[in-house]
């Protein structure tokens, strides 16, 4: 994204932060505070903004560019919020928050590719059906438009198994790029530190995509209940 600061300012000025941070909290306390609500989140947790040469903003959903960061909650209202309050010129607010919709998707997809070329993810109800049946615990990704049937037939295969996760997100069409192009309703995630990135990356992307958990009969809500 190309956006520019306000006109003499620094990133500094624009977080109204401290111009330096000490290493000794950076790593024993890995917080980092919204630009706009001022609350403070798993670095993690948040969109990471930094500032190039020219003092324009671009988006760093990997954390891993040079240069201090501006951090905002993963939702569409608190980066809109950010463009608007540090008036950053450049980009129509639509083209920025479709860009970020689009690559919080794909880093899901990366992830999730990855993980299946390594043997570490599984899709379809039959394969994950037998993964719980020998005692595995994997992390599941249901679809977000998955049927009332395809819930259905997960709560059955959760019972018992009280310690599986459960996230919705994507939907069907996009789970199946990593299979083909063909529609998939449920995944399941095997490989550990694949798992642990997915799930952060999933958090973040349900929370910009404004995705809500169905409540009431077939929706993953019940299946928690059945896992406490």
């Amino acid at each position: 994204m190309r956006a520019r600061s306000p006109a003499g300012s620094s990133p500094e000025a624009v977080t109204g932060a401290p111009q330096r941070e000490r290493p000794e909290e950076d790593r024993a306390n890995p917080l980092r505070r919204c630009a706009i609500t001022r609350n403070r989140r798993p670095r993690e947790a948040l969109l990471r903004f930094v500032a190039d040469g020219a003092g324009l903003l671009v988006e760093d959903l990997a954390g891993r560019l040079p240069g201090r960061g501006i951090y905002v909650l993963p939702e569409a209202v608190r980066v809109t919020a950010l463009l608007a309050k540090h008036k950053m010129v450049g980009e129509a607010r639509d083209a920025v928050l479709g860009r970020l919709a689009a690559g919080l998707t794909r880093r899901l997809l990366d992830a999730l590719g990855l993980a299946k070329r390594a043997g570490g993810c599984v899709t379809g109800q039959r394969e994950v059906e037998e993964l719980l049946k020998h005692g595995r615990k994997p992390l599941l990704l249901l679809a977000t438009d998955a049927g009332a049937g395809a819930r259905e037939r997960l709560e059955h295969l959760m019972h018992g198994n009280e310690r599986v996760e459960v996230l919705e997100v994507l939907n069907q069409e996009q789970l199946g790029t990593i299979r083909g192009g063909r529609l998939v309703t449920v995944a399941a995630v095997t490989n550990p530190g694949l798992g642990e990135r997915i799930r952060i990356d999933a958090a973040r992307w349900r929370s910009f995509m404004q995705v809500a958990e169905p409540r009431g009969e077939g929706s993953v809500e019940r299946v928690k209940r059945q896992r406490r």
